[in-house]
C-alpha cells in the first residue's frame, strides 16, 4: 500500500523485460502484454521456475580462506599500494562466514588458522589470503554477533552514567568504575558524545562513545579511518564494542585538534554518509553479495532446476557479472538500489549511523589524555586478541587487562 506508483511500474518493467541493461536477453522477459492490456506470464516454464525458486531465505554462504602468494611489496609502502598478480593455488586454511569478508579491502590483517594473513582478493567462493605480519590483526567475527543495541536501551545507558544520582541502580563494581572515570576524564554526557585522545605506547588514540551498537560502529570506524587517513593523522587500524569505537595510528590526534589541523565537527559530520560510503562499498565486497541475495530473491538468479541445482560458486559467478553490467550501464537499476537499502540497513546500520550523527552535530565533548581512560579499558583490549590455547590463557588475558587498568589509574 506505500509503494509508490512509479516503483510498481519499475518493477513490472523489471519482470518483463529485466531492465534497460537487460531487455536484449530473453531469458529475463517474464511477462508479455497481451492485445487487450493485460500482463500475462510469458510461457509455462517461467510458472514453473517460479515455484522451484520462491522464498525470501538465503542462508549465509561459507567461504574457502587460501593461502596464495601475495603481491609484490616495494620497500616502504604498506599493503594497499602493492601491485602485480597474486597466485590462485595453495592449501586451503578451512572455511569462514562470507560475512566477516564482506567489509573488507585489500590489505587488511586477520587471525585464522594461527597465523596472521592479508586479505588479497574475493575470486567467486574462495577468498585469498597471504602470509602477513601485524601487531592489531581483526579477529573473526560471525553473524550472531552483529545484533545491535536498541535505541531505548542506548539512551538509557547514556542517562544513567551521566547521572551520578541514578548510579544506585548498577553493581557496586560498575559504579565504582564510573567515579575512577569522572575523577581521571569526565563522563560521557547524555546529549553530546566524548571523544577521548592520548597517546600510549609509540600510538595515539582516539576513543568515542556513541552508545549505538556495534554494528554501527564498526561502520563508522570504516568511514572515520578513510577521513582521517586524508588528514594525514596515519590511522593504523580501528575496534568497535556496543558502546564505544577505538581508532589508532601514528599522527598525534591531540595536537592536530588542538592547532585546529583536525575539527571533530567535520570529522563527525554527516556528508561521511555520502561519498565516503560509497567510495568504500565500492572498494568492499559487500554491493556484490548483497546483490547476489537480491537477485535470487527477486527471480533475477534461479538456483534450482528441474532435476539439478545450482552451486554457491555458480550463483556467484552469475550475480557477479549481472552486477558489474548493471552497476556500468544502469547504476539507478531497481535490483542495484535495493541492494543499497538492504545493505544500509541490514548490514551497516547507516539509518541508526545517520541518527546518531546527526544527535552529535556541534554536540562533541573532547577530552585529551595523557595516558588512557578507564572507561576506555574494555574496547581497548580487544584490540588484536587473539585466542591463547593452554593453561596461559586466562593468566595472560588477566595480565593484559591488569596492566591497563594500571595505567588507566595511574599506578604503573
Amino acid at each position: 500500500r506505500d509503494l509508490a506508483w512509479e516503483t510498481f511500474e519499475r518493477v513490472i518493467d523489471f519482470v518483463a523485460t529485466g531492465g534497460y541493461a537487460l531487455r536484449a536477453y530473453e531469458r529475463y522477459a517474464k511477462l508479455r502484454k497481451t492485445p487487450e492490456g493485460l500482463w500475462r506470464i510469458a510461457n509455462p516454464q517461467v510458472a514453473q521456475q517460479y515455484r522451484l525458486n520462491v522464498g525470501t531465505i538465503i542462508e549465509e554462504p561459507m567461504v574457502k580462506v587460501r593461502l596464495v602468494r601475495g603481491r609484490v611489496q616495494k620497500p616502504g609502502q604498506d599493503r594497499s599500494g602493492t601491485t602485480g598478480p597474486i597466485g590462485r593455488f595453495g592449501r586451503v586454511l578451512g572455511e569462514m562466514e562470507e560475512y566477516f569478508f564482506n567489509s573488507m579491502v585489500k590489505g587488511d590483517t586477520f587471525l585464522f588458522g594461527s597465523e596472521v594473513v592479508a586479505f588479497e582478493g574475493m575470486f567467486e567462493t574462495e577468498a585469498y589470503v597471504s602470509r602477513a605480519q601485524s601487531k592489531d590483526p581483526k579477529i573473526p567475527s560471525y553473524m550472531g554477533g552483529k545484533f545491535p543495541l536498541s535505541t531505548y536501551l542506548a539512551d538509557g545507558v547514556r542517562k544513567i552514567i551521566s547521572q551520578p544520582d541514578h548510579w544506585g541502580v548498577l553493581p557496586e563494581q560498575v559504579s565504582d568504575w564510573l567515579r575512577v572515570q569522572r575523577d581521571a576524564s569526565i563522563l560521557p554526557p547524555a546529549d553530546s558524545m566524548l571523544v577521548e585522545t592520548f597517546p600510549r605506547g609509540d600510538q595515539n588514540y582516539l576513543v568515542c562513545y556513541p552508545f549505538e551498537g556495534r554494528l554501527a560502529h564498526q561502520t563508522l570506524g570504516m568511514l572515520l579511518t578513510r577521513r582521517l587517513e586524508r588528514a594525514r593523522a596515519r590511522p593504523l587500524g580501528f575496534v568497535a564494542s556496543d558502546y564505544s569505537l577505538a581508532i589508532w595510528g601514528l599522527g598525534d590526534i591531540s595536537a592536530m585538534i588542538r592547532t585546529g589541523r583536525l575539527s571533530l565537527d567535520d570529522l563527525f559530520d554527516e556528508d561521511m554518509l555520502g561519498d565516503d560510503l560509497e567510495d568504500w562499498l565500492y572498494e568492499s565486497q559487500l554491493m556484490r553479495r548483497t546483490f547476489r541475495n537480491c537477485a535470487i530473491i527477486a527471480g533475477l538468479i534461479e538456483r534450482r532446476h528441474p532435476g539439478k541445482e545450482k552451486t554457491g560458486r555458480q550463483i556467484t559467478v552469475s550475480s557477479d557479472i549481472i552486477y558489474d553490467v548493471l552497476y556500468e550501464h544502469e547504476p539507478d537499476h531497481i535490483l542495484i538500489q535495493a541492494t543499497r537499502r538492504d545493505a544500509a540497513r541490514g548490514l551497516l546500520d547507516v539509518e541508526r549511523l545517520g541518527l546518531a550523527l546527526k544527535r552529535i552535530r556541534k554536540h562533541i565533548v573532547h577530552k585529551p589524555l595523557d595516558r588512557i581512560s578507564p572507561l576506555a579499558v574494555p574496547v581497548l583490549l580487544d584490540i588484536g586478541k587473539t585466542p591463547i590455547f593452554g593453561e596461559g590463557r586466562e593468566s595472560a588475558m588477566a595480565d593484559a587487562a591488569e596492566e591497563l587498568i594500571r595505567e588507566a589509574l595511574g599506578t604503573n
